[in-house]
């Protein structure tokens, strides 16, 4: 019966999993904030020896988003292993889903997407892409601190500088090293989101632009149990949320069209995903000012640098975001068929 469901339903399948284990999470540490000794708090604890580890070791944490430093923490306080299972959440979802429905191919078709190039790419083609990708996040990043130089606020650029670790060289190439291949959030989301997700609603909706807006808004709202909780305890006004979520979703969305476009073009790796996810999430830090429960405070900065990505996308690839190269470059051997039959539904 559940595979039944699974097959007729895959994609929602999926993402209710995918929900449930963030919503069963906040339930987690509240049940852990309420039960502790007088005075004690567990997500003050996690946040402190995340600041200590960092302090300790600037070259491996001073990017303090990747799952490396959460390992490093759970050795510490065991607690805070099920911590992972926010950012795991996409990817053990679809992992979960395909191997109930599919089987064992399906699967290590699934897990075959993290290699950096797919079907018929060349290795020259590939560094050809990846260097354009890292050539473009590095404009974006330049731009943007020139900008806030001459005609904003010089003295933010100092805190620019730092958050990206220009401190030192090796704490430089450390902080971008863990951003790209090791940020939680990226390394551990986009095998479900950009691998399982994306290839079945743009068979589904027969637009890829369509489906990677829409991937994109539930992407966003996936995040949401984290929200609940500090509205819970008055730390921030609803209005305050719409406003933030507002942009927040608009941020994802603009990721999700760089993102697909890139993913395409290696042939369907989930690599790209990787790389723009993690310094998405490393850029957005640089502009933050507060926390706010288990996030940064969402600022306009951020959205508006990855819809200005978006937009010189569409103009450059158009509304197909290079959905038609993906499929020359796999031919009949595309890894979604072992989990998507013709037509799926969603």
């Amino acid at each position: 019966m559940l595979k039944r469901f699974i097959l007729k339903h895959p994609f929602w399948s999926f993402y209710c999993i995918a929900v449930a284990f963030p919503s069963l999470l906040m339930v987690y540490v509240g049940v852990l904030e309420t039960l502790g000794q007088e005075g004690y708090s567990f997500f003050g604890h996690y946040q402190t020896l995340k600041q200590e580890l960092h302090q300790r070791f600037p070259v491996l944490f001073h990017h303090q988003d990747s799952w490396v430093l959460s390992v490093a923490i759970t050795t510490i306080v065991p607690l805070g292993l099920p911590m992972l299972l926010f950012p795991g959440a996409p990817t053990v979802s679809a992992l979960l889903v395909t191997s109930l429905a599919r089987g064992k191919q399906a699967v290590l078709a699934l897990l075959k997407l993290y290699l950096p190039i797919q079907g018929t790419l060349t290795a020259r083609e590939g560094i050809r892409i990846y260097a354009a990708l890292i050539a473009g996040i590095t404009f974006m990043v330049v731009a943007t601190c020139l900008r806030e130089y001459f005609w904003g606020d010089p003295d933010r650029v100092s805190g620019y500088l730092r958050h990206l670790g220009v401190i030192q060289w090796d704490i430089f190439f450390g902080t971008w090293f863990m951003a790209m291949l090791f940020n939680q959030g990226a390394a551990l989301e986009e095998l479900g989101w950009r691998g399982y997700a994306l290839p079945l609603l743009i068979r589904k909706m027969g637009s890829p632009l369509g489906a990677t807006m829409v991937l994109g808004v539930l992407w966003a709202l996936w995040h949401f149990p984290r929200e609940i909780p500090p509205l819970l305890q008055g730390s921030q006004a609803f209005t305050e949320l719409l406003f933030s979520q507002g942009w927040f979703i608009l941020g994802c969305v603009s990721m999700s069209v760089v993102a697909t476009y890139f993913v395409n073009i290696t042939g369907g790796s989930v690599l790209p995903a990787i790389i723009i996810h993690g310094c998405l999430n490393l850029i957005n830090g640089m502009f933050n000012t507060d926390f706010v429960g288990m996030r940064s405070e969402i600022t306009t900065e951020a959205p508006l640098m990855w819809m200005t990505a978006a937009l010189v996308i569409l103009v450059l690839a158009g509304r197909d975001l290079g959905w038609r190269r993906r499929q020359e470059l796999l031919g009949l051997e595309d890894p979604a068929d072992t989990w998507i039959d013709q037509p799926a539904r969603i």
